[in-house]
């Protein structure tokens, strides 16, 4: 579907719980060269950002000799691959909540599945040959990829809330490409997946990026090729995510994440996969307590 403004005039984007100081740290970390005083002025600016990333430099996974209560210290100490990691989980991560318990619940189970599905996809990496080759720059995109896939669903609960919590009583008990394609009968023609996308657009992540999002669900979607496998990448993890039991929508059809992979994954050892995103998701969850 091609983008329409005006179509999507009337649908509010603002997704509580997601701060500006937030979205402009997460612009400042897309740069091809993140300042790091800059991202400190700004992590700065907001209270608990500022003591999130605090929290985490002097956890046990990252404490050195000393307590660190500079900001610019606490970058150095993470490194930028922990800065881009630890910014946008506390920056999305608020994205999935909601003051309605039924549907705060759902959201919270969403957000275990987006950073089980990001930490497979960065444990992927190594593995897959194909995402290799790619420029570092997109090879960088597939943790904050596996945590923002379903971001349009926060907007849909968001502009539907009445809608939303009838859909999620009634049909999320269906075959998982019935439950997309119900979407659009429910909402105004929209689905999670082109408001996903248009939410990225607008927050400054790349096209391919918000491409992506747009088509993660198809198997063979229109794609440049040399963005194909980081696509494959994201539906093998959501495959090795539900069979951990760790997706929202159970009733999926058997390998309904492996069409259209364009992967090579036959020497994979997914048991040792599976180990240590358990074990990451464990030191993560400490380390957010």
């Amino acid at each position: 579907m091609q983008r329409s403004v005006k179509r999507l005039a009337h649908i509010n984007f603002n997704v509580p719980g997601v701060k500006p100081v937030g979205l402009k740290a997460l612009h400042l970390l897309n740069t091809d060269d993140p300042d790091t005083s800059e991202l400190a002025r700004i992590i700065e600016l907001d209270p608990a950002i500022f003591g999130s990333v605090l929290a985490c430099a002097n956890s046990p996974l990252f404490g050195g000799i000393s307590e660190v209560v500079d900001m610019r210290t606490a970058l150095v100490r993470l490194g930028t691959k922990e800065i881009r990691r630890i910014l946008f989980h506390v920056v999305l991560e608020s994205a999935f909540r909601s003051d309605n318990a039924e549907i705060n619940k759902l959201l919270r189970t969403l957000w275990t599945q987006n950073l089980t599905i990001s930490l497979i996809m960065q444990r992927l990496i190594q593995d897959c040959p194909e995402v290799k080759t790619l420029p570092l720059k997109v090879m960088s995109m597939a943790y904050p990829l596996g945590l923002m896939h379903v971001l349009g669903v926060p907007v849909l609960i968001l502009n539907y809330f009445e809608k939303f919590s009838t859909f999620i009583h009634t049909e999320l008990t269906r075959p998982v490409p019935e439950i997309y394609a119900l979407e659009k009968k429910f909402f105004d023609d929209f689905d999670h997946f082109e408001l996903g996308s248009e939410l990225t657009q607008r927050w400054g992540f790349p096209d391919y990026f918000s491409k992506i999002i747009l088509g993660y669900h198809q198997p063979e979607p229109n794609l440049p090729q040399e963005i194909l496998p980081l696509h494959s990448l994201l539906r093998l993890a959501r495959h090795v995510a539900c069979d951990m039991n760790y997706c929202v929508l159970k009733n999926t059809p058997q390998d309904y994440w492996l069409q259209g992979n364009c992967l090579d994954i036959t020497n994979i050892d997914m048991i040792d996969v599976k180990i240590d995103v358990v074990d990451q998701l464990g030191k993560i969850s400490a380390m957010f307590s």
